[in-house]
């Protein structure tokens, strides 16, 4: 078998399992439209901040999400990688949390 075909079928994967929560399932649907700050994240969700750190980190290491720090703030974002760009249905957030 192709190592490269079997590299993006264990990348698939680990998004699916990344997506079948709906917790984080939501948290993508808040960060489909820019990035935010994390605080921003929890309270758009409604849920604590400790919840959404661990979701966020979840996402972070399947690099479904991508952080950077301002000061103290930690902003959150899609990542702009090849294999999220095979989910646009999953990221496409519903027209009431817009």
């Amino acid at each position: 078998m192709d190592p490269t075909l079997m590299e993006l079928a264990e990348k698939q994967a680990a998004l699916c399992r990344a997506f079948g929560n709906s917790r984080r399932l939501l948290i993508l649907w808040i960060l489909s439209k820019n990035e935010l700050p994390v605080h921003e994240i929890a309270a758009r969700a409604g849920s604590s901040l400790q919840n959404v750190s661990q979701h966020l980190n979840r996402l972070k290491r399947s690099k479904i999400v991508t952080s950077r720090r301002d000061g103290q703030t930690i902003y959150y974002k899609i990542a702009e990688n090849d294999y999220i760009e095979h989910c646009p249905a999953l990221l496409r957030a519903p027209d009431v949390l817009e």
